[in-house]
């Protein structure tokens, strides 16, 4: 089932938080209580989204983990798919690296599965559909950071996750983020999230934000990566040129996917 950008930002919010209110939406979304209930309606018509007395839920359960999953992997799947193409081609032998538990990084995972060229590579990661996607590929060393495991993303934090990645040094660290400003830098709405992969940034060479063009001009709860610590930021087409190029002026190098990067 196909949604609308702003029903997907709705979907994201209850993935992340479980429930909100219409009042929460329609401040986030800058639209009237009516169309946010409109949005709300079809959603739980069409998809495991509950309606509540003046908002909603995700359904509970392991139908939530995995509508979850389902509703990450399919939003802009076509630019995740080259976003994490052109992002497993600057990987290279013999590297140590990070993927966080974003969608996105599964995508790079995919390709790094695919690749012919990267050897011997050593991937932690904190998100549990990552080590499943990785688990068996002869190429790679997969590690799996210990941690709270949020049921809604698959992601493990918490002070053991952090504690964990502190014994690491990564030549490179691929992060997904709720959204992405030139003055905020990358964003997350889930605190446990923001410590640690401020924890990520602190242990790694070279930062590379891996967003799709939907994720420009959001603002998540806290910034984890200011715009001085993101070298690269890897996106699609869709990305607003303007904030491309204010992006670049802070010095990050932004790359764009256009689906022909080699394997």
């Amino acid at each position: 089932m196909r949604f609308s950008p702003r029903q997907q930002q709705i979907l994201d919010v209850l993935i992340e938080k479980e429930s909100a209110t219409v009042s929460e939406f329609s401040d986030l979304l800058q639209v009237s209580a009516v169309t946010v209930r409109s949005d709300l309606n079809y959603l739980a018509e069409h998809s495991d989204v509950v309606r509540t007395h003046g908002g909603a839920h995700i359904a509970h359960g392991r139908t939530r983990q995995e509508l979850s999953y389902a509703i990450r992997q399919e939003h802009n799947a076509a630019q995740k798919a080259q976003i994490g193409q052109l992002a497993a081609s600057l990987i290279s032998p013999v590297e140590s690296i990070l993927l966080d538990a974003s969608s996105t990084a599964v995508s790079v995972a995919r390709s790094i599965k695919r690749s012919g060229r990267v050897r011997d590579l050593t991937v932690v990661t904190t998100g549990i559909w990552i080590a499943l996607e990785l688990m068996g590929v002869s190429h790679v060393n997969v590690v799996l950071a210990g941690g709270f495991a949020r049921e809604r993303t698959g992601s493990l934090t918490g002070p053991i996750s952090e504690r964990v990645l502190q014994d690491f040094n990564f030549s490179k660290a691929f992060l997904g983020a709720w959204g992405v400003t030139p003055v905020d830098g990358l964003t997350d709405v889930h605190f446990n999230e923001v410590a640690l992969k401020r924890t990520i940034v602190q242990r790694t060479q070279t930062v590379i934000a891996i967003l799709d063009g939907s994720k420009f001009g959001r603002l998540g709860l806290a910034s984890f990566a200011s715009p001085p610590q993101i070298d690269r930021l890897i996106t699609d087409e869709s990305a607003p040129k303007e904030m491309v190029e204010a992006l670049r002026q802070q010095g990050i190098d932004v790359l764009i996917s256009t689906g022909n990067q080699p394997n």
